[in-house]
């Protein structure tokens, strides 16, 4: 995670008020205001040392001083980091881009307690953040499993970030993932092999995406990326395990699986039937016959808008006849 090293609490520079604390008072304070504590119980005392005094980042603390420019700022980082670090392992553009969107959202916010209305396991990270991080994701489409392994990772990233933040040097790894899954293999890394993990499948990704591009067309392949991922998580958990893993391409190890052509084109040629696609002149004629009769009713033709791998087979087939 390149983006992710250059960061650090350091370049969180204090706001320079000229000598004025943030926030003064208008004339002096009583010499007394603050000291009297017995007008708070023990616990009250407790709990308040114990509250982050100052702004904070997914409960982290920042510098005094910290302006929320510099916080949008490193927001806007981070949230760009999140999306090619998670976004090269694989996962549904629309998990990512859920999760950036409550990031900016919820990473200033003080921590308090949120009903949990989820069934995933944080980790360890069962604080009002994590609950109220699960209870978004459980909104998402997918499965169960397809769910958890995104938190999992998720989390895992999120502690690397804090650890970047606080200066700690040793971070939690996630635990509770199938040693043999991804996520399962990633939580064993150093941040040293986890960051190259990342970098290579940044690398296969876009070579994925280029393959594509020259066969499909740019705007068509980002379909095929598409109807293969939404394909993929509606496969039985069991199936989905078999493409939740790391392969060699080239002599290069540690690429995702989902980050192969073949893997890609294999789940889009499931998706839209590709295995029943006429191969003969006459049967593909009649097939796109069909189609076009489809598309003259109204009612059908909606439905057709309305179904992506209807149309990606549309589309396929005219390939198939025009080339």
């Amino acid at each position: 995670m390149n983006e992710i090293d250059d960061l650090s609490a350091g370049e969180l520079q204090p706001y320079d008020g000229g000598g004025m604390p943030t926030l003064a008072p208008l004339s002096p304070s009583p010499d007394s205001w603050g000291q009297r504590t017995d007008l708070l119980t023990d616990r009250e005392i407790n709990d308040y040392q114990r509250q982050p005094q100052g702004p904070t980042l997914f409960g982290s603390q920042l510098p005094t001083g910290t302006t929320q420019q510099q916080v949008d700022q490193l927001l806007a980082q981070l949230g760009g980091s999140f999306m090619h670090d998670i976004g090269a392992l694989g996962y549904p553009p629309a998990y990512i881009n859920s999760t950036i969107q409550f990031f900016t959202e919820n990473a200033t916010k003080p921590l308090q307690q949120v009903t949990r209305r989820h069934n995933f396991n944080l980790h360890g990270q069962d604080d009002g953040l994590g609950n109220a991080f699960g209870n978004m994701v459980a909104q998402l489409s997918g499965t169960q499993k397809a769910k958890q392994s995104f938190v999992t990772v998720a989390i895992q990233w999120l502690s690397k970030v804090n650890q970047k933040l606080s200066g700690q040097q040793q971070v939690p790894t996630a635990h509770g993932s199938a040693p043999n899954s991804a996520e399962g293999l990633l939580g064993q890394l150093s941040d040293r092999d986890y960051n190259r993990v990342i970098e290579i499948n940044k690398h296969a990704q876009a070579n994925t995406l280029n393959y594509l591009a020259a066969k499909y067309g740019r705007y068509n392949s980002q379909e095929v990326m598409r109807l293969a991922n939404e394909y993929l998580h509606k496969l039985p958990e069991r199936e989905q395990a078999h493409f939740d893993q790391f392969t060699t391409v080239n002599g290069v190890s540690w690429v995702h699986m989902m980050n192969t052509p073949e893997t890609v084109e294999f789940l889009y040629n499931a998706a839209i039937g590709a295995n029943n696609i006429p191969q003969d002149g006459a049967g593909l004629a009649r097939e796109i016959a069909e189609f076009e009769a489809m598309l003259k009713i109204p009612s059908e033709r909606q439905k057709y808008m309305r179904d992506p791998q209807l149309q990606a087979r549309y589309r396929q087939l005219l390939t198939l006849r025009d080339g």
